[in-house]
């Protein structure tokens, strides 16, 4: 496991800009001082984390996630802190004299063995579509413009006739049943027979890369199924899988986009014209897996279904799912109604990356595609058009867009769905206010208002620290306490405090959340305010010395001794007192 210093780990988080950072997983808008998105760790429907980018932390004021850039790519991610912060060092550009070596994970000899079969099928298919019996194949291949280049890269091959492909696996020492655990060949009444005989092999990855299954094509105009597909085994879960994910996760993240296809031809259609960043989800049928796999890529998602109706369908559906789940995407306007191989076929390449260039938003595609659902020549279904519609502008973040969306509305069916402004303004306010006194406000009881006004004068400045030490040294509140313990161990070693950075010293999830908590009220001192501090430490004191008086109390009441009672009632005058004149003192 790779070690790195806390002045390593430092360093890198002041080269990477929170904002920057959080900003490649989700989209950010800027209000006032602070950048805000919709929270990815909770439920979230409108912009509820802030970004401080002075501070350089993230907070939720609905769930209460919060931390700095280490934080939120480990918790994004679901990975340890010392990925997170080998990753937000790339994204940095600072490197790492050491790489990160992470513990060998546990590989199931039953999976590994079938990863096994398809790799060698791979190897032999690639070998015979260069033999002579496959030169027809060949042809073909070149005549649908699919070049060496891309059959090398998507290590394209051919599964002869005859059982071929099984008597080389026997050969390689494959075992039968790994043959038939991995959908290569199936047992029949006849013996072991190949299940992608005399095809074209285009192989199927997982995210990793291990090879798990295979799209085969006929090779001649038959009554034969022109592709088939491995069938679902220990390995190949169509749900789970993106072809071409493992190849095109890089090219999209320096495209800053990638392209989502129905199936392996349509990504091998747009390779040919130069666009490296494109998958396909194996059908049109989206999963929250594969969801799931294109959130990872932290790039807007361009979808490019077939333009048939089916492929109308499939992008409602996905874009229904994405919204939800709040993956940024565009839809290409595929006015030719054809797939992309056929785009090629009949208008050339440029039409096809032409096309792909040319994008609509989920409610300009909504605006068409609800036509073909709803008849507006009846008002109830006119109606409904317009409630479907409405509910999806009222999601936006943007204003202006949403105006413009509303009016658009109300001139195609009449009605007007936009709610009046008043209103907003009155229900966002109470929202942020009520978010606010949550996670802001002071804290109403006198000491752990007091405990936490010291805690934010030490945030401010090392001789706050040092006087806290000399006045009190300690607090009632057990996390205060254990806050200000940090605070005073992070100045030994550091003259300024970076709040981001003290995040990573403290282990305990209250304490962390306090320091969050304590670094974003919005009136606090940026600088020390020894008066603040003074009048802190003084109601601490006199609360301490209100606890002193309590015990003596209860102590009272159970001594029967008239002596020590007497005593003891004595101590109690001298807290009294000693308590009201600091109370007078406070009030001068």
């Amino acid at each position: 496991m790779a070690r790195l210093s806390e002045q390593e780990i430092n360093g890198i988080r002041a080269k990477a800009d929170i904002v920057d950072v959080i900003g490649r997983y989700v989209p950010l808008s800027k209000k006032g001082r602070n950048y805000w998105c919709v929270c990815p760790f909770h439920d979230d429907h409108s912009p509820s984390m802030s970004i401080a980018s002075d501070k350089q932390i993230y907070k939720c004021f609905v769930c209460g996630a919060g931390g700095n850039v280490f934080t939120f790519v480990q918790n994004y991610e679901k990975i340890s802190f010392i990925e997170a912060v080998y990753k937000v060092a790339g994204y940095a550009g600072v490197h790492l004299e050491h790489s990160l070596v992470l513990p060998q994970k546990h590989i199931d000899p039953h999976i590994a063995a079938l990863h096994k079969a398809c790799k060698e099928t791979i190897e032999f298919t690639n070998y015979q579509l260069d033999s002579i019996d496959a030169k027809n194949v060949k042809e073909y291949l070149f005549k649908r413009n699919i070049t060496e280049d891309i059959i090398r890269k998507f290590t394209i091959g051919y599964n002869p006739k005859n059982d071929a492909l099984y008597r080389f696996l026997k050969a390689k020492k494959i075992k039968e049943d790994d043959m038939i655990g991995a959908g290569l060949v199936r047992m029949t009444s006849m013996g072991i027979k190949d299940i992608f005989s005399n095809r074209i092999m285009i192989p199927i990855h997982d995210a990793e890369g291990n090879p798990v299954g295979f799209t085969a094509r006929r090779t001649q105009e038959n009554e034969e199924a022109k592709y088939i597909n491995t069938t679902e085994t220990d390995i190949y879960v169509k749900g789970n899988l993106v072809f071409n994910y493992h190849r095109a996760k890089q090219e999209a993240r320096k495209a800053k986009k990638v392209f989502l296809v129905e199936g392996a031809m349509d990504v091998l259609a747009f390779e040919k014209v130069g666009l490296t960043n494109s998958i396909a989800t194996l059908g049109t049928a989206l999963t929250s897996t594969q969801l799931h796999l294109l959130k990872l890529l932290h790039v807007p998602v361009v979808v490019c279904y077939d333009g048939d109706t089916a492929g109308k369908n499939a992008t409602y559906k996905f874009g229904k799912l994405a919204i939800k789940e709040h993956v940024p995407f565009e839809i290409v306007d595929n006015r030719y109604g054809l797939d992309p191989d056929e785009i090629i076929d009949g208008y050339g390449k440029d039409a096809l990356k032409s096309m792909s260039s040319n994008t609509i938003s989920w409610i300009d595609f909504l605006f068409e595609y609800l036509l073909t659902k709803y008849n507006l020549n009846n008002y109830s279904q006119k109606k409904e058009y317009a409630m479907e519609i409405a509910e999806e502008i009222n999601q936006l973040s943007d204003t202006f867009e949403k105006e413009s969306y509303f009016i658009r509305l109300r001139e195609l069916t009449d009605f007007d769905m936009q709610p009046k402004r008043s209103i907003d303004k009155k229900t966002s306010v109470k929202e942020y206010s009520q978010r606010k006194q949550q996670f802001l406000s002071y804290p109403k009881t006198g000491r752990i208002r007091a405990e936490q006004e010291i805690l934010s004068q030490m945030l401010c400045g090392v001789a706050a620290s040092n006087y806290y030490k000399e006045e009190l040294g300690f607090m009632k509140d057990e996390t205060c306490n254990k806050l200000a313990l940090y605070i005073i161990d992070y100045y030994r070693n550091h003259p300024k405090m970076e709040v981001a950075d003290l995040l990573n010293d403290i282990q305990e999830d209250n304490v962390r959340q306090l320091l969050l908590d304590i670094s974003q009220w919005e009136l606090a001192s940026q600088d020390i305010n020894m008066q603040v501090l003074q009048d802190a430490l003084e109601k601490t004191k006199v609360c301490m010395l209100d606890d002193q008086i309590q015990m003596l109390n209860e102590k009272i009441k159970t001594i029967q001794d008239p002596m020590e009672k007497a005593k003891l009632a004595q101590q109690k005058n001298q807290l009294i007192k000693d308590r009201n004149d600091r109370m007078c003192q406070e009030r001068k």
